[in-house]
């Protein structure tokens, strides 16, 4: 492992594992593919080894994703030719990304840590182009949707399970990588001892309930849908009850005020007068996080809701963070609270690590890339959702459609969720994001008939003539 220190052997053996790779691409099946990048991603993201010399952990999804987009970068002429319109909006953001970059590092910032939120910023993004470029078959995305849903019952009873057994039930380095065996046991016993808070193989209990939460949205559409099996109801019914039962042991306030918008949005959705639920929804929210509501629930669940939380706060942090950087600091450097006495203010420093910051993705964001950045990503976003939303009218396919539906839904609770915990920056958070996204894109497409002929039912008009549209 010494010789991971070495900046040359490090190149050598990174050139040798992408040579290996493309060449070892021509003799495997692209289904086989998507399987691998599924499980690596969706249910063991925190699979991998540590980088002792960076203090980080490498995730094998990373690795095999970032693999994936450089060699798709050098095989295609124009990698966003299929997308142009989104990657209009995606060239906007690495723009601004890139001008963050150059800020950071002109100002004296740290330029590893400058480079790996570039990575966790800007590189992983690339997942989706290569997701909805190569896995563009219908039976990609049936594939995929079936897998998703094998793994979140796998993830939510794992993590049950690790509420009732605690630390007997880790795999080092393949459901947790902290730095060895010891170090991961007592951290996940002091949690399991002290806060009774399950990470299940995702390592932190928010970023868990993140990915259930979009689990939840895809179960709960294909419950409620039409042209959906009753087996798969059923499947879909304990996946819902599972997902939900361990996003409580999660204990993350805001994965457990998305299960109740998630489908709240869904049953708008595929019932438009219960958009009438919102305004209910959204008052009992409010009571939730009232003081008293929250004192009551603090005795049952172990303070799971504390007013006195700096993420309170957040609002106000943001309009001083506007008035004191709008452009942001760049790549390589934070925006710290600076507390004298009853006043604050922010000053700009180096990032020593890449999670140096806010305790909230959109707010660390800002600070990074100020005002242009925050909503060039945010563009971004809402072209990807209302491509996926418009694609999915022309859709036949109710079951498909549904899974299109309830993944938005699982999305925006996410990004709701980003709000308040940095979830994206950890194994188990953007990769996921955007890889799930670029499936949700290539499937669009696969089951549009107007996109995809091959979708469009056929029958022959009279014996010995052509097959034609149904």
């Amino acid at each position: 492992m010494n010789l991971l220190y070495e900046p040359i052997i490090l190149t050598i053996l990174c050139l040798a594992l992408l040579w290996g790779f493309i060449a070892l691409r021509s003799f495997i099946r692209v289904e086989l593919w998507l399987v691998i990048l599924t499980v690596l991603i969706l249910a063991l993201p925190r699979a991998g080894l540590v980088l002792p010399f960076l203090r980080l952990p490498l995730p094998f999804a990373h690795l095999i994703a970032g693999l994936c987009i450089f060699e798709w970068l050098l095989r295609r002429p124009n990698p966003l030719q299929s997308n142009p319109h989104m990657g209009r909006y995606f060239l906007l953001y690495a723009g601004i990304a890139g001008f963050g970059l150059a800020l950071g590092l002109s100002t004296g910032g740290w330029y590893m840590t400058a480079i790996l939120e570039l990575i966790f910023y800007l590189l992983v993004m690339g997942i989706f182009f290569y997701t909805a470029e190569t896995f563009d078959q219908p039976h990609h995305f049936t594939t995929f949707i079936r897998l998703a849903l094998i793994i979140a019952l796998g993830i939510s009873l794992y993590g049950i399970a690790q509420r009732f057994l605690g630390a007997r039930i880790l795999i080092p380095y393949l459901t947790y990588t902290t730095g060895g065996l010891d170090l991961t046991r007592s951290y996940v016993e002091a949690v399991n001892i002290e806060n009774i808070r399950v990470l299940s193989s995702y390592g932190d209990p928010n970023v868990l309930a993140s990915q259930l939460v979009m689990f939840v949205g895809i179960a709960f559409a294909l419950l409620i849908s039409r042209g959906v099996s009753g087996w798969m109801r059923l499947f879909c019914l304990v996946i819902l009850i599972s997902n939900v039962f361990c996003i409580l042991l999660t204990q993350s306030r805001a994965g457990l005020l998305c299960v109740f918008i998630v489908p709240t949005l869904i049953l708008c959705w595929r019932w438009r007068p219960a958009i009438v639920l919102i305004p209910l929804v959204l008052t009992g929210v409010f009571l939730l996080a009232s003081q008293d509501i929250g004192a009551i629930l603090a005795t049952r669940f172990h303070d799971l809701l504390d007013p006195t939380d700096i993420r309170t706060h957040f609002p106000q942090m943001a309009w001083k963070l506007l008035q004191a950087a709008p452009f942001g600091s760049g790549f390589g450097r934070t925006v710290k609270l600076q507390i004298d006495g009853f006043d604050w203010s922010f000053v700009v420093v180096n990032a020593k690590v890449i999670w140096s910051g806010f305790n909230s993705f959109w707010l660390n964001l800002f600070s990074r890339l100020g005002l242009p950045g925050i909503l060039s990503f945010i563009l971004v976003l809402v072209v990807t959702f209302r491509y996926v939303w418009i694609q999915s009218r022309h859709i036949q396919n109710m079951a498909v459609k549904a899974a299109l539906i309830g993944t938005l839904a699982g999305f925006f609770g996410q990004t709701l969720i980003w709000l308040v915990n940095n979830t994206y920056m950890m194994p188990g958070g953007g990769l996921n994001f955007w890889f799930v996204m670029g499936m949700m894109v290539a499937g669009s497409r696969a089951f549009n008939p107007q996109l995809n002929p091959m979708t469009i039912p056929m029958y022959p008009v009279w014996p010995g003539q052509q097959p034609m549209p149904a």
